[in-house]
């Protein structure tokens, strides 16, 4: 595809899509994941093989909040029920703005993560890789729960960090 034409699209797979997250406590990491990853991946590239900047890519990825899971059925009920998943049942998070970084296909991001009724916007990193009509990025991000009103919780002697360390990797393939 060459620099002005129109975007491609590209729809996220989620038998090959993951996120991961760890938060850290007094006692122990914990340790997850999440499934059933949705979205999709417009992009238009450069004749170099990197995203085009015009027009802008974009990405959005959701994912079922009852789809956190930490391997503790207890710790996952707790985990859903202080998310509210009841009343913001998905966790979303949008691309807004990607530069190319000094490496082939790397980039500087910034976008929104929309978790419980909140958006804030986060910078971070990625990677992309084309090959033929599959796009991969992958890319991690700390998150602090307090800048969604959160407090970490804290239950007896054990206290959870507010920082949660997610990896994303996304695997979308071109729409028909």
């Amino acid at each position: 595809m060459t620099v002005g034409e129109s975007l491609a699209r590209y729809t996220v797979s989620p038998q090959d899509s993951s996120l991961s997250f760890e938060a850290r406590s007094t006692l122990h990491a914990v340790q997850g994941s999440a499934t059933s990853l949705a979205g999709f991946v417009e992009a238009a590239w450069a004749e170099d093989g990197r995203l085009a900047a015009a027009p802008p890519p974009k990405v959005h990825v959701e994912f079922p909040v009852e789809s956190l899971r930490s391997g503790n059925a207890l710790q996952d009920r707790e985990m859903w029920k202080m998310i509210d998943a009841k009343r913001f049942p998905r966790i979303a998070a949008d691309l807004r703005d990607a530069v190319a970084g000094s490496a082939p296909g790397q980039y500087g991001a910034s976008g929104d993560v929309t978790f419980a009724g909140r958006s804030r916007r986060y910078s971070g990193n990625f990677t992309l890789v084309r090959d033929g009509d599959r796009v991969t990025i992958d890319g991690e991000l700390d998150v602090d729960i307090r800048d969604f009103g959160w407090k970490p919780p804290n239950l007896l002697i054990v206290k959870v960090e507010p920082v949660v360390h997610v990896r994303l990797h996304l695997a979308a393939d071109k729409a028909a």
